[in-house]
């Protein structure tokens, strides 16, 4: 760190020769990357696995501290390359070239740069500011025991095990626990609130000051798209609405109901549907791996054998899923697991990120910076492989509970991300001029469900404290963490589908892709395949293969 700091402040004393800095300042910026990597990795799967465990979080707020003081001499080293040629240190510089993406990148984010001085303080208050904010949501929900009136008797279950049950077979298991996380909600509206208030409020506070127009710019910057990009893919979402309902209304007829409430979203289609206990998925889906390719399923029985994966729901442990970074080709996985095919699909997604993370192992730190859009790409890739596995070879049933596991993962992508995207927007201009009371945000969530769910779902049964239950809203520096996910998916669809006109050389490709996220915006990496991410075009194409999964999922159940 030392090291850094002094590349910079001779830098800023002036006369240093700009190549031969660069040069010193490229690799031991990547090394320190590479260590806060696998140090924050380690201590936050830690935290996240139980948020009770008060060594590793002391242990991560030391380390935030640190990490905050390398952004701080990042932050120097991006205002330095704003006042340099960039031209001329790619002539002079082989370092220079191996990251000129890096580099044109922190040319136009110096220009978003405060003075010196407050970017310092901006930085120091982020540890009293978003951070503790995003924590104390995390630890929060975490830590929440519920109380279930569930048909067998009350039972008091952490938050991950009560959102579980959406998942349960029986429609008063579901209702109860529905209702029971709503008062859960309730009772926590205040705190959780202050936290929205907080994360957004100094989004909005320092976006101003840096010069975006909106948090929104801000957002589509950090992602390597433009607007254009993203109008397009919203645009034919919303076109897709009605096919998503058709979907719906299909599966309320499935299992008997004239419309779905919310806590019926996630509920399988009869309580005798294909169950996958651990040892089967692992098996299912190495195989289905293996079916594509060796190094694929190579790697994933690397991450099974090594014991890589955190799989049941506990006490204290994050609700969801996810994957992060380790060492090099080293990923841990994060799973609230249950034997049914959507976690099933989930495993894959989250593998998929570990293949990502394995084919970025030898680029340096500030080559591996991979946007939330392009970091969906081999998880929604590596889901259509099973789903496709056993829409290709599974009997009636079995397709049937896939297309309905695959569609309903789509619909929250889709749909349900579209209704975050519509609440995140109205926050963030409603937060410009005041707070919002937990009220407020419920009504806009209620509001952003009927735009997008509209007739598929019964109005007087949605889900208001959504934006309570999702981590997403409160990761600090970050804003609309979620319209990544629809990109992933529907631009790894489109991948998927060139996979299948164009087998011949894929493969290294697509790897030589994946290993070049954080090389190129992704405009530049899709032209690769042909694809014309600005067109509606393509997106709305990639909305067929889901089009065509709806079509036969109302088939078979008009049967």
């Amino acid at each position: 760190m030392t090291t850094l700091e002094g590349l910079m402040d001779r830098a800023d004393a002036g006369g240093a020769d700009s190549v031969a800095l660069l040069d010193e300042a490229i690799p031991c910026l990547n090394a320190l990357m590479d260590e806060a990597t696998t140090m924050e990795a380690y201590l936050y799967c830690r935290v996240s696995t139980n948020s009770r465990d008060e060594e590793a979080q002391a242990k991560l707020s030391i380390l935030e501290g640190k990490i905050n003081r390398l952004g701080k001499a990042q932050t120097r080293f991006t205002a330095w390359i704003g006042t340099q040629n960039v031209d001329a240190l790619l002539a002079g510089s082989q370092a220079a070239r191996d990251h000129e993406f890096a580099l044109r990148k922190a040319k136009t984010l110096s220009e978003h740069l405060m003075s010196p001085v407050e970017e310092a303080l901006a930085s120091d208050l982020l540890l009293s500011g978003g951070l503790p904010w995003a924590k104390l949501h995390a630890n929060v929900c975490s830590q929440l025991k519920v109380p279930v009136d569930l048909p067998s008797g009350t039972a008091v279950l952490p938050m991950s095990a009560v959102r579980n049950l959406a998942y349960d077979s029986d429609r008063a298991v579901r209702a109860a626990a529905y209702n029971a996380e709503l008062a859960a909600w309730e009772q926590t509206e205040t705190t959780l609130a202050a936290c929205m208030n907080g994360v957004k409020g100094e989004m909005n506070t320092l976006g101003a000051r840096r010069g975006w127009k909106s948090a929104l710019e801000t957002a589509t910057f950090q992602a390597h798209i433009d607007e254009a990009t993203l109008d397009a893919m919203m645009s034919a979402a919303r076109k897709a609405f009605p096919d998503f309902r058709r979907y719906l209304n299909a599966k309320a007829k499935a299992i008997g109901l004239e419309k779905l409430a919310w806590y019926d979203l996630f509920a399988p289609l009869s309580a005798d549907g294909k169950k996958y206990p651990w040892p089967e998925a692992e098996k299912f889906i190495l195989e289905q791996f293996y079916g594509y390719g060796s190094r694929l399923g190579d790697y994933a029985k690397r991450c099974f054998d090594e014991n890589w994966i955190d799989v049941p729901p506990a006490e204290g442990k994050v609700d969801g899923a996810y994957c992060s970074p380790a060492r090099k080709e080293e990923s841990r996985v994060l799973l609230n697991y249950s034997p049914d095919f959507k976690w099933v699909s989930t495993l894959a997604h989250e593998l998929g990120h570990a293949y990502h993370n394995l084919c970025l192992a030898e680029r340096s730190g500030l080559q591996r910076n991979t946007p939330m859009t392009l970091a969906e790409t081999a998880s929604i890739f590596c889901e259509t492989i099973v789903k496709r596995a056993v829409l290709k070879d599974g009997d009636e049933s079995e397709k049937l509970a896939v297309l309905e596991a695959s569609l309903m993962g789509a619909t929250q992508v889709c749909v349900d991300i579209t209704s975050r995207f519509l609440f995140e927007k109205g926050v963030f201009e409603k937060r410009t001029e005041r707070e919002l009371s937990p009220r407020e945000m419920s009504e806009l969530m209620r509001e952003a469900q009927l735009q997008t769910y509209g007739d598929g779902l019964d109005p007087d049964l949605l889900h208001p404290y959504m934006w309570a239950a999702k981590p997403h809203y409160y990761a600090a520096g970050s804003a609309y963490y979620n319209f990544p996910y629809m990109f992933g998916l529907l631009f790894g669809l489109g991948l998927y589908s060139v996979f299948q006109k164009e087998p011949e050389g894929f493969h290294a490709r697509y790897d030589d892709l994946l290993s070049s996220t954080g090389l190129a915006d992704a405009a530049t990496l899709a032209q690769r395949f042909g694809i014309d991410l600005r067109s509606e075009e393509f997106w709305a194409g990639s909305l067929d293969q889901i089009r065509a999964d709806v079509d036969q999922f109302v088939a078979l159940v008009e049967g």
